[in-house]
């Protein structure tokens, strides 16, 4: 947020490094060490906020913006390693997190009018797709950014 409350640029810098560019790190110490398994599924998460401007969060919407763009070149780049990389995008879920956020009880208030089933993604809802993503069926899903909403990125 700009103003007197405004983030810093070494602000970003942190929260690109740690949400963003650690995925990265994190990844090539496992390929340099060749710990990674045939078939392996590299998961990441991110939010709306990386397409959603949300005062206050600037500083985690680029850093999502820049997962993002790591999860998408590493599953094009780890095919020769048959590892897939995949990013899920949660609907708002009422987590400690979460009500860190400014604002937050609007953002909770407007997801709920937004959602098509008019509720908030639950954990459960989360925790269901990690599993789908890491079965043999899932084993072609590389490179997508699926939201798990139940449509509320389509309002």
């Amino acid at each position: 947020m700009l103003g007197n409350n405004s983030l810093t640029s070494d602000d970003y810098r942190i929260t690109i490094d740690a949400m963003g560019l650690s995925l990265y790190d994190w990844v090539k110490a496992l390929l340099d060490q060749s710990l990674f398994v045939k078939d392996a599924r590299i998961l990441a998460f991110t939010s709306q906020g990386n397409q959603k401007p949300w005062t206050g969060y600037g500083a985690v919407s680029a850093a999502k913006t820049t997962l993002e763009a790591i999860v998408r070149n590493l599953a094009i780049e780890l095919v020769p390693y048959e590892i897939k990389a995949n990013c899920i995008q949660p609907g708002t879920v009422d987590t400690p997190s979460f009500q860190m956020i400014p604002g937050h009880e609007k953002l909770r208030e407007h997801s709920l009018k937004r959602n098509p089933y008019h509720r908030l993604t639950q954990p459960e809802d989360v925790a269901n797709t990690v599993y789908l993503l890491c079965t043999d069926e899932a084993a072609f899903i590389n490179g997508v950014i699926l939201p798990v909403d139940g449509g509320e990125h389509l309002r």
